[in-house]
């Protein structure tokens, strides 16, 4: 199976990592503009053709840099979904499906890139959104000492309040079901292309209304969860403060099951269309 993520995540890195390096560098040059824009919108009259020419410069780098990594983000699904198709299903599925290895372990290692680049895409994207926000606030020339002032009070207020522990517990919650529904989402594309090649024709067509399906179904959950939650909330509303944050905790721990179980669910479902009802000959 490690042999196997190895050579897919080869493959993959060759078509993604030109594109991520093309991004980080107008990223770079993107931020660097920014930080002479700040500067000199401080120093300088907006009217001065250095403080233009580097404001129509950080506009443009700032739409290119949205748009590289939206395209990027794009890119990385389609080869993600292509490849796994193509080198299962496709042309190479011969060579992958004739290897001593189970179902299981050809699943999981496609698997794994799977969650690998889109977790990559995501990272990327929230790394330089939060280095833009600490290098305005430092070209700014806010004072840190001000700025440190602050946040030590902040935390003093965080940690004096009464509610931390319980605050602190349904972050600890919401991380675990971002990264829960990451996984799912990256099965869910994995199944749509799996029941797609059940059929001889219309794949696309058939992967399309599996995903549509797919959606509704959990969709309907999630929509029955929030509003059990909200009628709860609304009959308990002369004691809201004190019931809240347990009613979030159990409705989170109930996603957090439910989609544990879809997880799992969708990864057995996915190895036994593979293994039993799609013909690999």
């Amino acid at each position: 199976m490690l042999k196997l993520f190895k050579y897919d995540f080869r493959a993959i890195s060759r078509r993604l990592v030109p594109l991520y390096l093309v991004a980080i560098i107008i990223g770079v040059v993107n931020q660097i503009c920014t930080a002479f824009v700040i500067h000199l919108s401080v120093n300088v009259s907006q009217e001065n053709v250095s403080f233009i020419i580097f404001y129509i410069l950080k506009m443009i780098f700032s739409l290119s840099f949205f748009l590289i990594m939206s395209y990027v983000s794009i890119l990385t699904l389609f080869i993600l979904i292509t490849n796994f198709n193509n080198s299962v299903y496709g042309n190479e599925g011969y060579l992958i499906n004739s290897l001593p290895i189970s179902s299981k372990n050809l699943i999981l290692a496609k698997y794994l890139n799977f969650i690998f680049w889109t977790f990559v895409s995501a990272i990327f994207y929230i790394v330089f959104y939060i280095i833009g926000i600490v290098n305005g606030i430092l070209v700014s020339g806010q004072n840190l000492k001000t700025l440190s002032s602050e946040i030590n009070i902040l935390k003093q207020q965080i940690f004096h309040n009464p509610y931390t522990g319980k605050i602190v517990g349904i972050m600890i919650i919401v991380v675990i079901c971002l990264i829960l529904q990451h996984l799912l989402n990256s099965w869910i594309f994995m199944m749509c292309v799996t029941f797609a090649n059940l059929v001889k024709s219309n794949k696309l067509v058939m992967g399309i209304v599996t995903y549509i399906v797919t959606g509704i179904i959990i969709g309907i959950f999630y929509f029955s969860l929030l509003a059990s939650f909200l009628v709860k909330l609304d009959s308990d509303i002369s004691i809201r403060e004190t019931i809240i944050f347990d009613l979030l905790r159990n409705y989170g721990i109930t996603y957090i099951i439910f989609v544990i179980l879809l997880n799992i669910g969708i990864f057995f479902l996915v190895n036994y269309i593979h293994s039993k009802k799609i013909d690999l000959e």
